[in-house]
């Protein structure tokens, strides 16, 4: 008998509905995964979901998703280094079942088993944290420490993190285990710049309230040493070049999708260097250009929330079930106050 399975779908680009499809066998260097738990990105999805990309919504109904944790139940021919039962970390759909593995193109896209390059990424989850605290070691966590990487951080460097969202939060965290004094945490929202406490800011600034550029300058004296740009919005960029220390850094990290206007002078006469940041590569071995691949990045992150290091569980604002996604989604759509980290429960 054929299993039958359940997913998100955005119709129409106006709302979010499950929907039903059939679960297929895997096929050659592929798992099949039995998912229990997936993690909304607010910023991609988002942009997606209004088609910022294109500036129009998309009108075709469609799966999506991002970063999802499960187990394996089943594998196809040549699949070596997953077995059934092993519990993985994977990027799928939203949906209670995703072909992982080796990418293909049977079904087309939109399909179950379509399976792209990046969705064939896997990887196993072998220390003891829970479901939802796995998902934060997918790309959301990666590009985090891959921004706090490329900043080249030193022990008391002043450290700046505009936006506070989820990769903010991550990138405030990492900063602070790197030594980093002061991490001052930006946002526009006094709830999520509470979290930015917990996650390891040790000074908050509400930009609603204060001009960040002058706050931050009290604080550090000339600018802070880093300045990360962490928003979905591109405007805050300005801000982060007026703050950032003569010969400072300006990590921009994640994508921004719009236009700004910047006046080249500062940047210039200040000599910053500024540095962006998307994902962690690709998964190739590491080398000594590039030690810090994807898979050894989320496992790093794994390792970092299992020891207590890093903390993630405060950033949770909801684990729903698949039938309330329309009305999550509408909410983060109006903005970012009330949520943070929104994960899906696909367990019957």
């Amino acid at each position: 008998m054929t299993d039958i399975g359940r997913r998100l779908i955005i119709h129409e680009g106006e709302r979010v509905e499950v929907e039903d499809f059939k679960v297929p066998e895997p096929g050659l260097g592929q798992a099949l995964v039995r998912i229990h738990r997936t993690q909304v990105s607010g910023g991609t999805e988002i942009a997606s979901f209004l088609g910022e990309n294109k500036g129009e919504r998309p009108k075709r109904r469609r799966p999506f998703g991002y970063t999802a944790v499960g187990h394996v139940i089943s594998v196809g021919p040549e699949m070596e280094r997953l077995n059934p039962g092993d519990r993985v970390l994977t990027m799928c759909n939203h949906s209670t079942h995703c072909l992982t593995g080796n990418a293909s193109d049977s079904g087309g896209p939109g399909s179950v088993q379509y399976v792209t390059s990046e969705q064939a990424k896997v990887y196993p989850i072998d220390v003891d944290i829970t479901d939802e605290q796995a998902v934060f070691a997918g790309p959301l966590g990666g590009v985090a420490l891959q921004g706090v990487r490329r900043a080249e951080l030193q022990i008391g460097e002043s450290v700046a993190v505009v936006g506070q969202g989820v990769v903010g939060q991550m990138v405030t965290a990492y900063c602070r285990l790197s030594g980093a004094y002061p991490v001052i945490a930006i946002d526009l929202d006094d709830k999520r710049l509470a979290l930015s406490k917990i996650s390891g800011a040790t000074h908050t600034i509400n930009s609603s309230k204060q001009d960040p550029v002058e706050e931050i300058r009290k604080l550090t004296g000339n600018g802070a040493e880093s300045v990360f740009f962490v928003t979905r919005v591109p405007g805050p960029i300005v801000d982060c070049i007026n703050a950032a220390a003569h010969s400072g850094k300006v990590i921009i990290v994640g994508l921004a999708p719009g236009d700004v206007q910047i006046e080249l002078v500062t940047p210039m006469l200040r000599e910053l260097d500024i540095r962006a940041v998307y994902d962690g590569g690709t998964d190739e071995e590491p080398h000594p250009y590039m030690p810090w691949v994807p898979s050894r990045n989320y496992n790093t992150i794994m390792g970092m929330i299992a020891r207590g290091d890093l903390k993630v569980d405060h950033l949770i604002s909801h684990v729903a079930k698949p039938e309330n996604a329309n009305e999550l989604y509408q909410q983060m759509l109006s903005g970012p106050t009330g949520w943070m980290s929104v994960l899906f429960d696909w367990n019957d």
